[in-house]
């Protein structure tokens, strides 16, 4: 019987197929089994089958490698060729086959026949080539030759920095088919994650790396990576490979939640949420409580937004949560947070707080509780948890009903005690006080009532010095005080108090007495609203406690009764004009605490009354201005990031529209030195495009210092220590961009006072500057600059005229030297005439008057000294070196 030669029809038959599974996904199965059905006759026919099989498929396989991405038939072949292997061992798999078979041959030709091509010059070529790499060894099940392993990995890791971002993406799944097998991939894979500029490929790396220990900190990382979609992936993916987030670190769980709660895009913070309100909760066993615990809600900095979110995502767990006499009777970190919380979440619905909230009396025993275990403890651990309990429940009772005339005089009597109780936790004075000022039947009551308080505090104090010595017990206990106090004054009163430590606390309790007083001062003034002079209690709280320590010679009480006189200056604009030259004083003082709270106090002056109604009647106030250019320049990060944060604010209202302070806001913004002032730059990322972008008079104001800031800028990147700041085309396009018309927010802005070619403007100034400049590399970067403006007819034949008259003097008067600056010129040149025509009209007597200051400084620069720079007056009068700087 003559057996049938499938070799005769080979180059008709694979073509076929190959044509065949381009059409439609649906038939890849029938055509995988066909196939192999062929492949299985080619091998049984001869000793050449196998090969010439081999040969015809990557010849077909051949013609889809220059192919584009993106090419729906050639992903559709690729597809076919997983089918196809997959199924062929499938096939060997039923067979029981061991050790060299026709599928591990042939998926070892297709790879070396693939890496003929991996440094192709054709992108199209490598990047299929790396496609179609991953797609044979994640189909196959196995590589034996651990040569040709080797090989691949070499080659593919090569890959992973290959110029074209779309064919390290391909390389990146490639390799992380190989990561299983040990080596360095790993590692690369890791690098090029944190490292890569384009989104795309650490995206690959992010969604192909393996889930374990030593890639997972690496891949929480990425939950601040500027992509959205790499951000959200992170919680996607967490969602599915984190089976308990318990195995996490209570640091990983806690940044997990904080960055993605926080996050501004909502795909992000959704992706989190859903993380949080299913996976996570369904560890805990749908126990809110066995959730916290996991938390840490005493060191947690966002376990209320986590709680909020779970209580708006599943409401089937809120409805299961009871609030009973056991409940409040045994409380825990966890339980009373979980009520504080549920109080915030429904405080718009009382009905709801009248079902969960104890009465007032028996709450104010809740408290006297915690209180009692506050003053026995002596184990550090058992305190804190004291302290928070107490401190929540203190939140809670804003949420009380205090209709109840026998209760509201028991919660009154109670915190009077614990504001009078020598060790008080300070950082629970703020919720005290507001407490009281609900309990109070209206300001001038509250204050009275606050005033005496501050006064038996102080006669305590005064008895307990003139008593005997403190005994072991209340020296530990003050000890305990005084971490607490640097904890509050750090925090919440944000003042440097390095030089405080405990053994000065303890040794002087009187110091612990007046921060006290201070703090419950400040909280006082807070959240009062009535005139100072209309209430006496206000004077006495003011002389009595305030003025007094202006005078101490501890810096920290300096600091706070500044902090407080300025909030009394608020409440009384006299004492603003009695005070403000001693706040003044203090801005120019050394001490950096001293100075950022004084400066505080100015700015919260100014906007309450506004800068031109101090500047004009206050005493001292033509000081001001004075004052804050001196404090932008401060070495202290903190004062300077302060003062550039109420100029922002003033500039932002309108009270200040001052050309040079906005200049000096532009050179700290670009300043290598500011680099580690984050808030400072925040602040200054966010104050430009607001500022420039909200109003056309504002746009100009920055328009007129453009193209000053931008030359003052150049000096500086030309200094020798200037390798840290930003690139000189990056800080031009940044100032164009704030310059452009188009982004001016439409509002009741008459459309006609925008002026849509102010960067012609731009460009007469950067012209005269290159009239002036010698500097070879300088003035190739300003004919850089001068394509990236927006100049078309809005710009009026006035300002064509005025560019062209000086863009031909230009020529003959300062030729460039370079032919690349000329070209960048040409262009330019060019792209004006595209608008305007080839010349220009006559002048008329009008337009001859409106250029005259550009026919002056034509003249001015031919009469100049062979210097250059020294003729011509400038606003920086710095001295430029000729170094040759290369700014492209």
């Amino acid at each position: 019987m003559i057996r049938e030669n499938p070799l005769s029809y080979i180059r008709q038959f694979v073509p076929r197929v190959f044509q065949d599974v381009q059409i439609t996904a649906s038939n890849h199965r029938k055509n995988a089994v066909a196939l192999r059905k062929f492949q299985t006759k080619c091998l049984n026919y001869n000793d050449c089958g196998e090969n010439e099989f081999n040969k015809e498929f990557v010849k077909n396989v051949n013609i889809i490698l220059p192919v584009k991405k993106g090419q729906a038939n050639v992903e559709r072949i690729i597809n076919f060729i997983a089918t196809f292997i997959k199924y062929c061992y499938e096939e060997e798999n039923h067979t029981m086959n061991d050790g060299n078979t026709l599928s591990s041959r042939f998926t070892e030709f297709l790879l070396r026949h693939f890496l003929k091509g991996i440094e192709a010059r054709d992108k199209n070529i490598r990047l299929r080539v790396c496609q179609l790499i991953g797609i044979v060894i994640s189909s196959s099940e196995t590589i034996d030759d651990d040569d040709l392993r080797e090989h691949l990995r070499d080659e593919l890791t090569k890959r992973l920095l290959d110029k074209e971002h779309s064919v390290r993406v391909k390389a990146v799944e490639a390799c992380s088919k190989l990561q299983s097998e040990g080596g360095d991939i790993i590692e690369k894979l890791l690098r090029i994650m944190q490292n890569d500029p384009i989104a795309d490929v650490r995206r690959a790396v992010l969604l192909n790396i393996e889930f374990k220990e030593e890639t997972i900190s690496h891949i929480f990382v990425r939950a601040r990576d500027v992509d959205a979609d790499i951000r959200r992936d992170v919680y996607v993916r967490s969602s599915g490979e984190i089976r308990d987030f318990r195995v996490l670190s209570i640091e990983t769980r806690e940044m997990l939640l904080r960055y993605g709660l926080t996050d501004r895009e909502s795909q992000v913070s959704k992706a989190c949420s859903n993380l949080l309100s299913q996976n996570w909760i369904k560890h805990a066993n749908n126990d809110l409580l066995e959730l916290l615990a996991g938390i840490d809600v005493v060191g947690s900095n966002v376990a209320q937004d986590a709680l909020l979110t779970i209580f708006m995502k599943r409401p089937d767990i809120v409805q299961t949560l009871k609030f009973d006499e056991s409940f409040w009777e045994n409380l825990t970190v966890e339980s009373v947070f979980l009520a504080q919380v549920f109080c915030e979440f429904n405080k718009e619905y009382s009905n709801k707080l009248d079902e969960v909230l104890p009465d007032v009396t028996t709450f104010a025993l809740y408290i006297q509780k915690y209180i009692n275990l506050m003053k026995k403890t002596t184990l550090k651990v058992d305190l804190v948890e004291c302290e928070f309990i107490f401190g929540q429940l203190l939140i809670i009772s804003k949420f009380l009903d205090y209709g109840d005339e026998v209760g509201r005089r028991s919660m009154f009597t109670l915190l009077r005690e614990i504001l009078t109780f020598d060790h008080a936790p300070i950082s629970h004075i703020g919720s005290i006080v507001e407490i009281m000022k609900r309990l109070s039947i209206d300001e001038r009551d509250f204050v009275r009532f606050m005033t005496e308080i501050l006064s038996d505090i102080r006669s305590d104090a005064a008895d307990v010095d003139a008593g005997d010595e403190t005994d072991s017990h209340d020296s530990t206990l003050i000890e305990g005080e005084s971490d607490q106090l640097s904890f509050q004054i750090e925090n919440e009163l944000s003042v440097a108090i390095s030089n405080l430590n405990i053994r000065s606390v303890t040794s002087d309790p009187t110091l612990i007495t007046n921060v006290k007083c201070l703090s419950i001062a400040r909280y006082i003034l807070e959240s009062s609203e009535g005139r100072l002079r209309n209430n006496p209690p206000m004077q006495d709280l003011l002389n009595g406690f305030i003025k007094p320590n202006l005078q101490s010679r501890e810096p920290l009480l300096r600091e706070l009764s500044i902090h407080c006189l300025g909030l009394s200056c608020l409440l009384d604009q006299q004492l603003t004009d009695e005070n403000l030259v001693l706040f003044i004083r203090c801005a120019k003082h050394e001490v950096p605490g001293l100075q950022n709270k004084a400066i505080m106090a100015i700015f919260d002056i100014l906007m309450l009354y506004g800068y031109s109604f101090v500047v004009e009647n206050i005493t001292q106030g033509s000081q001001i201005l004075d004052l804050l250019y001196g404090c932008l320049h401060q070495e202290n990060p903190l004062v300077q990031a302060t003062t550039v944060q109420g100029i922002a604010k003033l500039m932002l209202s309108k009270m200040i529209y001052d050309k040079d302070v906005l200049k000096e806001l532009v050179a700290l913004y670009f300043d290598a030195e500011t680099e580690t002032n984050i808030r400072l730059r925040q602040c200054l990322c966010y104050f430009f495009p607001a500022y420039c972008h909200s109003s056309v008079e504002n746009q100009r104001l920055m328009l007129q210092i453009c193209v000053p800031s931008l030359v003052n800028l150049m000096d500086e990147y030309r200094q020798p220590n200037s390798n840290k700041m930003v690139p000189p085309l990056q800080i031009a396009q940044q100032l164009i961009d704030w310059v452009d018309p188009s982004k001016v927010v439409k509002s009741e802005q008459n459309e006609e006072t925008r002026d849509y070619g102010a960067h012609a403007e731009i460009a007469i100034d950067i012209i005269k500057e290159l009239f002036i400049e010698t500097n070879k590399e300088l003035r190739k970067f300003y004919c850089q600059v001068l394509n990236r403006l927006n100049i078309d007819e809005s710009a009026g034949t006035t300002r064509f005229k005025k560019l062209t008259l000086l863009t031909g003097n230009l020529k003959t008067k300062k030729p460039f030297a370079d032919a690349v600056s000329r070209n960048a010129f040409k262009r330019f040149e060019d792209s004006l005439l595209r608008y305007y025509g080839e010349a220009p009209e006559p002048l008329d007597d009008n337009e001859l008057e409106q250029i005259k200051d550009i026919l002056d400084f034509i003249r001015n620069i031919q009469e100049e000294v062979p210097s250059g720079r020294t003729s011509v007056n400038r606003l920086s009068t710095r001295s430029r070196s000729e170094s040759v700087t290369n700014f492209e």
